[in-house]
């Protein structure tokens, strides 16, 4: 927590701090990045709490992005992750327990491809479809070395209301995944569906709520559901023609199973309201973009 909070500071301390993209901390809007034009943008998640022992990632995930046409964006992202545990279970056999693990590492690359159909801001409603594929060497959850191959899709909806100064958004997301595992490969689907609202309190400045509901389905199998975890809560955004920044806090508020298992200790692990077993308590998300090309349009 400290470590995420001197980050956190420190950009904060370091910027004038107004923008155009990145409204929310886990909703994509369907506006694009203009043609012919870059932005950098870096990602920070800080995940906290497991229902026993000590817990914090800070997911890191530094972005450049390009407008190929005024619809269409790519995006090239480095993955890496501060994985700092002790006395930690395995969230696949909680009966046994992960080594204790403080270190940084590089999880792996994506790719980005945004294509929008509609445009909130000139059709009255908006409407993109967005595919990331991905390669990992990393278990995010657990830091072991792992080989996984994966393909994140959105449908992402937008409505804006009010002149444009209050924004709600959609989206769907499903992801497969293929993992090695003993010298095979396993797969499982991730489904997640969002939904957020961001209002403009004043000048250059938004504030919102947003809702995820996170679900995995071993074997891509839809009748065959091993978790489901809910979280909702704050996202603040500023923007400026320079930089923007976006914050949201996401504890989480319920999820099943509740009931993981009998550790290694032979003690019950379990949350009375929460899934903590390939999700944390809370999750608090900080992204930064610089635009690098022309002034982005909000």
């Amino acid at each position: 927590m400290k470590l995420f909070s001197m980050i956190l500071c420190g950009l904060l301390g370091g910027f004038d701090v107004y923008a155009s993209e990145g409204m929310f901390g886990y909703l994509y809007t369907a506006e694009t990045t203009p043609a012919n034009t870059w932005e950098y943008e870096q990602m920070q998640t800080w995940r906290h709490a497991k229902a026993r022992g000590s817990y914090d990632s800070l997911d890191l995930r530094n972005e450049i992005e390009y407008g190929i046409t005024d619809k269409l964006q790519t995006a090239l992202y480095l993955n890496s992750s501060y994985l700092r545990g002790k006395r930690l279970y395995d969230p696949e056999d909680v009966s046994q327990d992960l080594s204790n693990r403080n270190e940084f590492a590089v999880n792996g690359v994506s790719v980005e491809f945004l294509y929008r159909l509609l445009s909130p801001y000139k059709d009255g409603f908006g409407l993109a479809l967005y595919a990331e594929p991905e390669i990992s060497l990393r278990d995010r959850i657990t830091g072991e070395d792992s080989i996984e191959r994966a393909v994140e899709t959105r449908l992402i909806l937008q409505k804006n209301f009010w002149g444009d100064t209050l924004l709600t958004v959609a989206n769907l997301m499903l992801e497969p995944e293929w993992e090695k595992e003993d010298g095979m490969t396993v797969q499982e689907l991730w489904a997640e569906w969002t939904l957020g609202a961001s209002y403009r309190i004043k000048s250059n400045w938004f504030a919102g709520l947003e809702f995820r509901n996170h679900m995995e389905f071993p074997d891509m199998n839809l009748n065959k559901r091993e978790h489901s975890a809910y979280f909702f809560g704050p996202t603040v955004h500023y923007a400026n023609e320079h930089y923007w920044w976006t914050i949201t806090v996401l504890p989480q508020v319920g999820g099943t199973p509740r009931h993981l298992g009998i550790g290694s200790d032979g003690h019950d692990i379990s949350s009375s309201y929460a899934h903590l077993g390939q999700h944390e308590a809370m999750e608090v998300r900080f992204k930064f973009g610089i635009p690098l090309g022309s002034e982005h349009k909000h």
